[in-house]
């Protein structure tokens, strides 16, 4: 009988997930299913109890319930604790326990691309699960972190510095980080920032679909989020299938082929 996966959201048909998934149990030569479950937030504590009665045997989460699904579980790594936010939920010793492989997935981005951070202005867009890796990844490589929202009262406390949109002065800025999924196929034509916010600075877009979106066309240097999308799900897999999978470039390489395929 195949062990079951999933990936829990809302409107998520864009996703990559199950085919990278799906892509990489073949090669590692696993039986497993992996649905996409596209459920409404009062249908969390039923996925919690499928997945702790051993119906599936582990879950990714992703928006918009990374924060909302936390209180369903019975306990956090501490990267997740230091995060405030889950994407990938498994059990142990009757536990379901929650941890974020986003933060490796990001850092993993920004590595590979040979992107350093340190000392730069960054300004990182959105505050949800994702910005929250993001946010921690950035300062523990001692970049200085602007987080830019909407509202600034739903978000002091876990960042030091927000600001609103209105409030952003080019000449501040290094690094744009897209958090938010505006620019996600789609509706591709769509972008967080007008394009007179963008001038010099690098676009880091977590936004894999499309390929380039329409921020990144602002920027004579921009990076997607294929990387991180591919990283975070593979360190979810090296958790449920308890083994080191070796995330090498071609590796890499040969999962862009099979998502943009």
């Amino acid at each position: 009988m195949s062990d079951r996966y999933g990936l829990i959201g809302k409107q998520i048909s864009y996703s990559k997930s199950k085919v990278i998934h799906q892509h990489m149990a073949k090669k590692l030569n696993l039986d497993i299913i992996y649905d996409m479950i596209d459920c409404e937030e009062e249908d969390l504590p039923k996925m919690i109890k499928k997945l702790r009665h051993g119906e599936y045997q582990g879950f990714n989460v992703t928006i918009p319930y990374k924060q909302k699904i936390i209180r369903f579980i019975d306990e956090l790594t501490p990267k997740a604790r230091r995060i405030g936010a889950v994407n990938t939920l498994y059990v142990r010793n009757d536990h379901v326990i929650g941890d974020n492989t986003d933060y490796d997935g990001f850092l993993g981005l920004l590595t590979k691309h040979e992107i350093d951070v340190k000392d730069q202005s960054v300004y990182l867009l959105g505050t949800g699960g994702a910005a929250k890796a993001s946010y921690i990844v950035l300062k523990d490589l001692g970049a200085k972190v602007t987080v830019v929202t909407r509202s600034i009262d739903e978000n002091k406390g876990f960042f030091d510095r927000v600001i609103t949109y209105p409030m952003i002065s080019p000449k501040d800025v290094s690094i744009y980080v897209n958090t938010t999924p505006l620019g996600t196929s789609p509706k591709t034509n769509e972008a967080v920032l007008d394009k007179k916010l963008v001038t010099n600075q690098m676009i880091v877009d977590l936004i894999y679909n499309p390929q380039k979106t329409k921020l990144m066309t602002y920027s004579k240097q921009s990076y997607n989020g294929l990387y991180m999308l591919i990283i975070q799900a593979l360190k979810s897999e090296e958790i449920w299938f308890n083994r080191k999978i070796d995330i090498s470039l071609s590796l890499l390489n040969e999962l862009k082929e099979v998502i943009y395929s």
